[in-house]
């Protein structure tokens, strides 16, 4: 799928533009490095979003009406900050999980850098970009980090975000940009973990703005060829780049309730990357754009301060097609790029390598991220030299979008009831009946219908939910999954938390 065929089509644009999702991985940076790189900082107010005017790679321009100055100086009282994704003049369409989407009305917290193209940019990416929200007496800071992936080292939990007094952080990086030093007086804490935190997500999908999963179509028929860029990873030898995506593709190829057949196709000296569609599945390294600001993986990666790690996703067709009664966006290409700077991160670490080629390799399936601990797919890197692994919850995700190789019949589970715990928790159990699960959906009633909570593991009999409301009733049911499949669901049981 070509940029070239795309123009050859010009009366079937609309209909098969060429799109693209990628995907974010990032390292933390702290916030003494944001305030140090920015070139400006700023409290603003978005007064207008829309799709940027360019014919490269498609992006979102946010008109900022500045209220405060904290560093740097910007002539007038307006500026526009340009964000990767949207749609450009030719119709096609870009998604970046990790990109900061901003709503017009909404108050902001800005690090920025300056573009050649008189735009601004925010500071690696999702990192640099804070939303304010009214909270009792004041105003908290934060990063909407849910759509990226964290590096941390194996010893450190997964990364939360913390949350952040708008007031004193903004005095903080005015008195650090003036030179005066200031203690850290204004995180407030860490954002709340998940409402159901004894429930494990359900694994997500890499989707467009308009709420539909991608798919490859071709593997029904074939195989997706993917390539190596011949330049290979900084750090790594180019054997050992080879060999760490051979081990990412071969980790889903493996899957055998899924029909998913990566192939090998050797090195290319293809560059589209994410930038321009090229007709070539392909990873580069060490961003070859990086002197493009609107075609580049933002910012330069470092293993002391951290930052964009690497990002990859299918460019797409913005016309659909069905697949067992549900529509998907055919998936025409995929490209994974390694930011510039990441070679002290890959440096004689092919495990390393090898589990993030494959957690982009996931997103390049349309798979978004899962919060299973153990999932290749959730949002923390492990980093613990487990390489490239598949658990249920990656093979739960992968079976739904490509399900092949067989089902065994899924048991509905039997006599499950509900406890409570304490006030606000309680406890679910049942009899699992069945055979070959993946795990085991728990839902919950809200009004006249039931909604997901997550899923636990298979040969599970008894999940924990907590957080729930003193003294009030609650109806739930579970039902078992596999490859994309269901069982019936069990009975339902019912449950009055204590006053």
């Amino acid at each position: 799928m070509s940029r070239r065929a795309l123009a050859a089509s010009a009366a079937l644009l609309l209909a098969l533009a060429a799109g693209a999702a990628r995907a974010t991985t990032f390292k933390m940076v702290s916030d003494e490095d944001l305030a140090d790189q920015a070139a400006v900082i700023v409290e603003a107010v978005v007064v207008g979003v829309e799709d940027a005017a360019v014919t490269g790679a498609p992006a979102t321009d946010h008109t900022i009406e500045i209220e405060r100055v904290l560093k740097g100086h910007v002539p007038g009282g307006t500026l526009v900050m340009r964000t990767p994704g949207g749609a450009n003049v030719q119709g096609e369409g870009l998604r970046v999980w990790g990109a900061p989407r901003f709503a017009a009305g909404e108050r902001a917290l800005l690090f920025l850098r300056p573009a050649a193209d008189g735009t601004w940019r925010p500071l690696h990416l999702m990192l640099g970009a804070f939303h304010e929200r009214a909270s009792g007496a004041g105003r908290v800071a934060f990063r909407d980090l849910s759509d990226a992936a964290a590096l941390v080292g194996a010893e450190v939990g997964p990364a939360r975000e913390e949350l952040r007094d708008a007031r004193r952080f903004a005095d903080w990086i005015e008195d650090r940009a003036a030179g005066l030093p200031r203690r850290r007086d204004y995180v407030l804490g860490s954002a709340a973990p998940g409402a159901m935190s004894a429930l494990t997500a359900p694994f997500s999908y890499l989707t467009p703005p308009d709420g539909v999963a991608i798919r490859w179509f071709r593997f029904e028929s074939g195989t997706v060829p993917f390539h190596v860029h011949q330049a290979g990873q900084p750090g790594l030898s180019l054997d050992a780049t080879i060999a760490a995506l051979r081990t990412g593709l071969d980790a889903w190829n493996g899957d055998p309730g899924s029909n998913v057949r990566f192939a090998y196709a050797g090195t290319t000296s293809a560059g589209g990357g994410l930038a321009r569609s090229d007709g070539v599945n392909a990873i580069l390294f060490d961003d070859p754009y990086r002197n493009d600001p609107s075609e580049a993986v933002e910012g330069t990666f470092s293993c002391t301060s951290g930052g964009v790690i690497a990002v990859g996703g299918p460019f797409y067709y913005h016309s659909t097609r069905t697949h067992r009664g549900k529509r998907y966006h055919e998936a025409g290409e995929a490209d994974i790029v390694t930011n510039d700077g990441t070679e002290c991160l890959f440096r004689d670490n092919p495990l390393g390598a090898a589990e993030v080629f494959a957690h982009e390799l996931g997103h390049t399936l349309g798979l978004g991220h899962s919060s299973s601990g153990d999932a290749l797919m959730r949002a923390t890197m492990h980093d613990d030299a487990r390489g490239a692994r598949l658990d249920a919850d990656d093979r739960s995700a992968v079976r739904s979008l490509y399900p092949g190789g067989g089902n065994a019949r899924l048991v509905a589970p039997k006599r499950l009831a509900a406890r409570a715990t304490s006030r606000t928790s309680i406890v679910l159990t049942w009899n699992d009946r069945t055979a070959g699960e993946e795990g085991f959906v728990v839902e919950i009633k809200r009004g006249r219908r039931f909604v997901a909570l997550g899923t636990v593991p298979a040969d599970s009999s008894s999940a924990a939910v907590d957080e729930l409301r003193p003294n009030t009733a609650y109806v739930f049911r579970i039902r078992a999954t596999s490859a994309g499949a269901f069982s019936p669901y069990s009975n339902v049981a019912r449950v009055r938390t204590p006053r």
